[in-house]
């Protein structure tokens, strides 16, 4: 009778153990919590001006654009923190913004595909729930591996999006590439 408990008792606690794995293999994706990547991120964006508006895990398979729990893209806005963000602040706030999250994002998670950073409009300028971003980097796992993260410059993300590819992608609002200052931010060496 001892050892049938005893046994019992080994399968239950292996059976645990499987669950606990199982769980830890659940974080190779991000958590899919506005409040948890907040927690992760805004110490970082705090000294840029910026903070995390929203965030979620995207699936993107057969051409949708959905939340889930389970998708492999992670979709990350930032906002100006400050009363007045020029257009040249989103250009130059491109590099800094996407360096808090890369190449990181992709070594501390796994089974995360792509992910983008929209930088959005100051508050008050559109404060629709969901407005369109003032820029836009999307990279995937492999893009994020060709660039050196500490050393890039916008030069290097414009020369990297030169070659349409489906995988990398910048965007950049008219009002920033029609700014005086562009041609020479985005070219400087």
């Amino acid at each position: 009778m001892r050892a049938r408990a005893l046994t019992r008792l080994l399968l239950v606690v292996a059976l645990s153990g499987a669950a606990c794995a199982s769980d830890s293999d659940e974080r190779s994706l991000p958590p899919n919590d506005f409040e948890e990547l907040a927690d992760i991120f805004d110490p970082q964006l705090k000294p840029l001006g910026l903070k995390l508006t929203r965030g979620a895990l995207i699936d993107t398979r057969n051409g949708r654009y959905r939340p889930s729990d389970t998708g492999r893209h992670l979709a990350l806005y930032v906002e100006p923190t400050g009363a007045e963000y020029t257009p040249v602040d989103y250009a130059e706030g491109i590099v800094p913004s996407a360096q808090v999250f890369l190449p990181e994002v992709f070594r501390r998670w796994s089974d995360l595909k792509t992910m983008d950073v929209c930088q959005e409009p100051l508050p008050g300028d559109d404060d629709r729930k969901e407005p369109p971003p003032v820029t836009q980097l999307f990279v995937s796992r492999a893009e994020a591996r060709d660039l050196d993260w500490d050393t890039v410059t916008l030069p290097d993300l414009v020369a990297a999006a030169e070659p349409l590819r489906e995988s990398y992608r910048l965007y950049l609002a008219p009002e920033v590439t029609s700014d005086p200052s562009w041609p020479a931010i985005s070219q400087a060496g």
